[in-house]
C-alpha cells in the first residue's frame, strides 16, 4: 500500500520553487503526494511531476476571515483524504496546518503523523526583543500541535533543543539541498558568454547578482544601497536582480523604484519569474544574499554549486553554508558599508573569486544536495510510520 503524504503550503508557487524536486523524488520512490495550498500559477508544473494539487483559500498574511475559511477547507480535505503523514511548511502553514491536522485526526483508529519543517525562524540575532518574543510564541504554537519538527539549519535545531520547543526525540535535522543534476556547471559550458550577450554585458564587466523573493526581509534595500556605493567606485561594475514577485506580502517592494532611488538604472538588469537560473548564475562574478533570516538559503547553494563566489549575512543558515573566507564571505546583517567592502574585495581579486567559488562548489556538492535531503526525509518518514509500508517506501531511495 502506498504511503499518502499531504504537504501544506500557502501557495503552489512556494511548493514549486522550494519543494517540487523533493516531492518529485518522493513520488518516484512510491509515495502518494498531495500539495494542499493557495492558488497562484504553478499547479500544472507540479501535476506534471505526478503530484496532486488541492487548492484551498490561503492567505500569506494574517487575515481572520480567510484564515477561518482556510482552516475549514483544510479540515474537510484532511478528514476526507486520510493521509498517513501531514507535513506543513512556511510560517503561515505552521500556524494553521498542525492544529487543523490534529483536530482532523480525532476519533480515527489510524493515527496521522503531524510534521512541520522550520524553514528558518522568524527572528535573528539582531531582532528586537519584543518582536522576537512574538516570533518565538508563534514557533512554540506550531511545535505544540506537531508530533515532530524538522529543521533545515543545525543552528535552528540547537536553538529549539536549548529552549525545549519539544522533547529532543521529536526534533530532527533534515537539511536542504539543490538539484545537483541541474546546477552543475559542466552542463552549461558556454552559458556565460551567451547570457552576457543577451543581457547587454561585456566580459570585462563585473556582475554582482542577487536572487530572491522581492521583499524587505531578503535584504533588497541593502543590496541596492550597496550597489549605489559600488557604482560610484567601480566603472565596470554591473548588477543583476532575479526576483520572485510576492505582492501579497506586507514587506513587498518595487526593485525598479529602489534602482532609481540609488541612480543605477543604466547598470542594472531586473528579471522576474525566471526558469533559466543555472545560466543566469554563470553570468555573475559574485552572488550575494543580504537576507535578514534564513533556513538554509537555496540561492547561495545554487550559486556556489555553479562555482560563483558568494557574499551573505552572518546569520543562522547562511553561515552554515558559507565558511567565512574559505567558501565565501560574511558580513553583519544591515551593515551596508561592510557589505560593499567585502563585495568590492571580491570584485577586485580574481584569484580570490576563483578560490572561494571552487571551494563553495565542493562544499555544496558534498553536503547540500536534494538527493541527500530527500533520502533523510524518507528515512524519517519510515521511522515515524514504524511499519512495513514506511520501510518499503524508504528502501527505494537512491
Amino acid at each position: 500500500m502506498r504511503v499518502r503524504v499531504a504537504h501544506i503550503v500557502p501557495t503552489d508557487r512556494i511548493a514549486f520553487f522550494l519543494l517540487s524536486t523533493r516531492l518529485g523524488q518522493l513520488r518516484e520512490a512510491g509515495y502518494e503526494v498531495t500539495v494542499i495550498c493557495g492558488e497562484v500559477a504553478y499547479a500544472d508544473e507540479l501535476r506534471a511531476r505526478g503530484i496532486e494539487v488541492v487548492h484551498i483559500p490561503f492567505a500569506r498574511e494574517i487575515e481572520p476571515y480567510t484564515d477561518l475559511r482556510c482552516a475549514w477547507a483544510l479540515y474537510r480535505v484532511l478528514r476526507r483524504r486520510r493521509h498517513q503523514i501531514v507535513h506543513s511548511h512556511n510560517p503561515k502553514g505552521g500556524l494553521l496546518g498542525p492544529v487543523v491536522a490534529a483536530l482532523a485526526r480525532i476519533g480515527r483508529r489510524r493515527t496521522t503523523a503531524i510534521v512541520h519543517t522550520v524553514h528558518g525562524f522568524l527572528f535573528n540575532d539582531e531582532t528586537p526583543w519584543l518582536r522576537r518574543i512574538v516570533a518565538i510564541a508563534a514557533e512554540r504554537w506550531t511545535a505544540a500541535w506537531c508530533d515532530h519538527l524538522l529543521f533545515q539549519s543545525s543552528e535552528d535545531l540547537d536553538y529549539a533543543r536549548a529552549w525545549r520547543f519539544k522533547r529532543s526525540a521529536s526534533l530532527h535535522l533534515i537539511g536542504n539541498g539543490i538539484d545537483q543534476s541541474r546546477f552543475d556547471p559542466r552542463r552549461w559550458p558556454h552559458a556565460r558568454a551567451r547570457k552576457r550577450e543577451e543581457l547587454g554585458w561585456e566580459e570585462s564587466h563585473l556582475v554582482v547578482g542577487m536572487v530572491g523573493r522581492l521583499v524587505v526581509e531578503k535584504g533588497f534595500p541593502e543590496y541596492f544601497a550597496m550597489a549605489g556605493e559600488l557604482a560610484r567606485r567601480l566603472e565596470q561594475v554591473r548588477f543583476l536582480v532575479v526576483g520572485i514577485t510576492e505582492s501579497d506580502q506586507g514587506d513587498a517592494l518595487d526593485p525598479h523604484q529602489l534602482c532609481r532611488n540609488h541612480g543605477i538604472e543604466e547598470r542594472t538588469v531586473i528579471l522576474e519569474q525566471r526558469h533559466d537560473m543555472p545560466e543566469l548564475y554563470t553570468s555573475m562574478d559574485v552572488a550575494v544574499l543580504p537576507s535578514h533570516r534564513e533556513g538554509i538559503p537555496r540561492a547561495i547553494m545554487e550559486a556556489s554549486a555553479m562555482g560563483v563566489p558568494v557574499v551573505a549575512t552572518d546569520i543562522r543558515g547562511c553561515r552554515e553554508v558559507i565558511v567565512h573566507r574559505q567558501t565565501g564571505l560574511l558580513f553583519r546583517v544591515g551593515d551596508v558599508e561592510a557589505f560593499a567592502a567585502v563585495v568590492e574585495e571580491l570584485l577586485l581579486d580574481t584569484a580570490l573569486r576563483r578560490r572561494l567559488g571552487a571551494a563553495g562548489s565542493r562544499r555544496v556538492f558534498g553536503y547540500y544536495t536534494e538527493d541527500r535531503t530527500a533520502a533523510r526525509l524518507m528515512a524519517f518518514y519510515g521511522r515515524v510510520l514504524g511499519n512495513d509500508e514506511g520501510s518499503s517506501q524508504t528502501a527505494r531511495v537512491g
